[in-house]
Order: structure tokens, then sequence, then C-alpha cells
């Protein structure tokens, strides 16, 4: 119970404007609990009503035992990003099998770092996998994963045991393509690699290949449903055997749900 109520002290102090980052932390006891392994993913909301120049990111957590509270430090680049607010999102992991709300706080009186924090407050822990909170910022930049980090964070157990959290998973920041597309592979001409990038906009059954120019399949490179997203992949002129294809002009294709489209390289030794 003493750690714990250490724990709604830092964040009550977040929330006052107190607390920087390096002081969160200061002077409890990280005497570990059941939360070591746990994880947390930062990432785009994907929900469709995301405004121009707005960039929502939810946190998620991964690998929880007996989980009752958490606080961390987001860092964020500001010259880049404008904070907005920082919310629980719906149906948040703390609240998890319980009625009651849980006590959340953040606060952002720092440039460049935004102090948040939730403990349960019904005496009950959880175990699992799911979404903690939502964080807003005004940007007109692409967001890339070097703008976010985890400056120092804390998980506490039902027995009031705390884990330092150790580094923070920055996934996709991409808002969703509008349209199935293949891209031009770079570089073409090649040797003895190159990428090939393509998206969906929706889930589907993905195949692409590469084939000669007598139409036949020296190469799957995917098989298989993938979600939304963008995708990047390398092929290394090999066949499907592992045998290196001879120099000339190869074509690949991508087929998934109504979508089709083929485009041309060429592999130079």
């Amino acid at each position: 119970m003493k750690h714990i109520v250490v724990f709604a002290l830092c964040l009550g102090l977040a929330a006052a404007g107190s607390v920087t980052a390096g002081e969160m932390t200061s002077g409890l006891e990280m005497n570990g609990g059941q939360n070591a392994f746990a994880g947390l993913k930062l990432e785009r909301v994907q929900d469709g009503t995301q405004k121009e120049g707005v960039l929502k990111l939810q946190v998620s957590m991964s690998q929880t035992r007996d989980l009752k509270g958490y606080g961390f430090v987001l860092q964020f680049d500001p010259a880049k990003y404008e904070f907005v607010e920082a919310k629980e999102a719906t149906d948040n992991l703390l609240n998890t099998g319980s009625g009651q709300p849980t006590l959340f706080l953040s606060a952002s009186h720092s440039p460049g770092q935004v102090t948040v924090g939730a403990m349960k407050v019904d005496g009950q822990a959880v175990t699992g996998e799911g979404r903690l909170l939502e964080v807003t910022f005004k940007t007109a930049e692409v967001p890339l994963p070097t703008d976010f980090q985890i400056a120092e964070g804390m998980l506490v157990d039902l027995e009031g045991n705390i884990d330092p959290i150790h580094h923070l998973e920055v996934g996709n920041l991409k808002p969703l393509p509008d349209s199935f597309g293949l891209d031009q592979n770079m570089p073409n001409p090649f040797n003895p690699s190159t990428t090939i990038g393509y998206q969906l906009p929706e889930s589907g059954q993905v195949h692409l290949s590469v084939y000669n120019l007598l139409g036949q399949v020296v190469r799957t490179l995917v098989d298989g449903p993938l979600e939304a997203g963008y995708y990047t992949l390398d092929w290394d002129g090999r066949d499907d055997l592992g045998r290196q294809l001879a120099s000339g002009i190869y074509l690949y294709r991508m087929r998934v749900n109504d979508f089709s489209q083929t485009r041309r390289m060429m592999l130079l030794k």
C-alpha cells in the first residue's frame, strides 16, 4: 500500500505541474513486481475521424500481470508537435472487469513532454493486454518514430511492487492509405537486391509474385492475408529455389481483392 500511495502522490504532483522528467520515480524503490516484461506501444489511431493537422496517438500495453497502475513521461519534439490533450481510451485496460473508473491524471507543463498516469481504485488488478490512453497533438509535419520516447515510467502491481518501464515500441504513425498501390521498386535497375513497397487500404489476401518475360512465376514474395497499412519487402534477385537469376527484365504483380497491378524492373549484374 505504501508504494501505491507514493505513486498516487507522484501523479498528483504531475497534475499540479511540479514533476518533470527524472522526478516522477525519484526516491521510489524499484523493487520489481509482476510486470518486468510488460511493454508499451505507441501507434496512430486509425478511426477515420482525424482532421488535417491533427495527430492522434494511442498507447497500449501487453504482457501485464496484476497491474494496478502506471505512470510515465512521454517526450516529443516540441518543434514539430503542439500537445492538445491526453485522455483514457474507451474501454481501456485498467477499467477491465470494473464498473468504477480509474484515477487518471495528465499534465504538460514543460515543452516537449507530457506526464500521464492512472490507478485502479477498486482494490482489483488486471492481467493481459489492451489500450490505455489517447494523446492528441497539432502538427503540420510527417510523424517519425524517433520523435517520441519514454523518459521514465513505472508500473505498479496489486501488491504495490514497482517495475520500471524500460522502453516504448513505436508502431505505425502513418495514416491508412486511401487506395491500393504497388510502388516502383528502388533501386531500379538493381544488383544484388531491391525494395518493393505497397499499400493496402483494407485487409485482404495478398499475392505478390515476380515473373519472367514468358509469364512464368520465378519468385513468390507474398501469399497470405495482411491487414491494412503500408508494407515494404526486399527481393534478392533469386528464384523460389534460391538460385540467382540472370540479368534481364522481370515483372512483379500484386493481386488483392479486386485490385491488380503490374510493374517492370531490371536486374543487372
